[in-house]
């Protein structure tokens, strides 16, 4: 790659940024579409100066993460309707007009990957395990491709009661179901206890069996259970009695590509979707708005398997 008084500039954002990925997908892409374009980290403490900067420098576009995806709002001209309805940005770039925009690829890039997995949606029930940021994005971009039924299973039931708030505005979105697991008494639950059961197209209900379940086509883990490196490295969301044969298992961590969840649903017979292909499918979404070209994938993809398997 030659590096010159032309060379478009792109980026990351985040604090601590860490060992980022997107790098290594996004200068792939530029290599393999012969674009004069370069993707690098920027590690920032704050967002002071920030559009200032990205006009000084020229800076095309950025990817966003941890902890400005919600933060970065203020900064911005326009924002697509569903990083509205989702709350959060990932991407930001300079649009036709001049107008700093900001999007979320992180749902469109779920649905993207269950896509090509041929994983139907549209008419199914799925299950979305968790109900924080990830949870958000997927859910909302699950909404738009009209399933029967979104069931969210999550430990924190004032989070799980407003995502499900949220998706049920729009008058043609699906029926929702809270699914709480018996938990020790807390504070949370205490207020949730106050809250209301039901609303407009969705309810709550306390789980009771495994085969409470077994009527989702499509399972979702949008938490970090299972994650290498986390506190919870060894577990799984879900028990292999909690699964069956019929259901399809994304587990969007993707180090290891192997989670507990995953080992657990291969022995089931489930089918599988590795949580790599979101984080693939969202920086090639990312890549087609930054330049307008359709993305290289194999190309993204191979670097993204490259640099995941450093750190196995």
């Amino acid at each position: 790659m030659s590096i010159d008084a032309h060379t478009q500039i792109y980026g990351i954002i985040g604090n601590p940024l860490g060992h980022t990925f997107s790098p290594a997908m996004q200068n792939a892409a530029f290599a393999a579409r012969k674009i004069n374009a370069v993707y690098l980290p920027f590690p920032l403490k704050n967002l002071i100066q920030l559009k200032y900067a990205m006009k000084q420098w020229n800076i095309r576009g950025l990817s966003v993460t941890i902890p400005y995806k919600i933060s970065i709002r203020r900064l911005l001209d326009r924002i697509d309707p569903l990083a509205l309805q989702i709350g959060s940005v990932n991407t930001i770039l300079w649009g036709k007009t001049g107008l700093l925009e900001g999007y979320n690829t992180d749902g469109p890039g779920a649905i993207m990957a269950l896509t090509k997995a041929r994983v139907p949606i549209s008419g199914k029930r799925i299950l979305v395990i968790g109900s924080g940021g990830s949870a958000r994005s997927i859910a909302f971009a699950i909404a738009r491709e009209m399933p029967a039924e979104i069931g969210i299973l999550a430990r924190n039931p004032i989070m799980a009661m407003q995502l499900a708030r949220n998706l049920t505005l729009a008058r043609d979105n699906p029926k929702v179901t809270i699914i709480m697991k018996e938990r020790p008494q807390s504070l949370q639950n205490s207020i949730a206890e106050f809250m209301p059961h039901k609303g407009r197209r969705w309810s709550r209900l306390n789980y009771t069996d495994p085969e409470f379940l077994s009527p989702f086509d499509l399972v979702i883990n949008t938490t970090p259970i299972g994650m290498k490196g986390s506190k919870d490295a060894g577990e799984s969301p879900l028990k292999a009695r909690e699964l069956k044969k019929h259901q399809t298992i994304f587990d969007i961590v993707y180090n290891p590509a192997e989670t507990p969840l995953i080992k657990i649903a291969r022995k089931k017979g489930c089918g599988i979707v590795h949580g790599y292909k979101m984080l693939l499918y969202q920086g090639v979404q990312q890549f087609e708005l930054f330049t307008g070209k359709s993305a290289p994938v194999q190309a993204m993809e191979t670097a993204l398997v490259r640099e995941i398997k450093k750190l196995a």
